[in-house]
């Protein structure tokens, strides 16, 4: 179990809740510490990784021509016409798994902790 859990939660942004309770955080220590070592370093020329769409699929964009790239497939980058609105923040998984210490924390481990974390919440919410 993560130490001082609720008091670390309290430290997100109303945003990082909202991928907390969304993703959860074996998801996020997956997003971190798998999925952006194994897509940046095939990104195009001058794009970077902006975050999860609402599709779930991974985003980058080319701030010099507003140019947007989808993960697809698991294997490639691919362009991309249409602007999601929402985005979950890249800078908001890697803060999130900063603030939990997830590199300390297995992935196996993390399987029911915000669903627990949650459902505790809501049951004393309930009282």
């Amino acid at each position: 179990m993560i130490p001082e859990l609720e008091k670390k939660y309290q430290q997100l942004t109303e945003s990082q809740k909202e991928i907390f309770r969304g993703y959860g955080l074996r998801q996020v220590k997956h997003f971190v510490e798998l999925t952006l070592p194994k897509v940046e370093p095939l990104l195009p020329i001058n794009a970077t990784v902006i975050g999860v769409n609402a599709e779930g699929k991974v985003q980058a964009e080319n701030a010099q021509t507003a140019q947007i790239y989808l993960w697809i497939s698991d294997q490639q980058w691919q362009e991309s016409q249409i602007r999601t609105k929402h985005i979950d923040s890249k800078d908001d998984f890697i803060e999130i798994w900063r603030i939990f210490d997830l590199a300390q924390m297995d992935l196996i481990h993390l399987s029911h902790v915000h669903r627990d974390f949650l459902e505790k919440q809501s049951n004393a919410a309930e009282l």
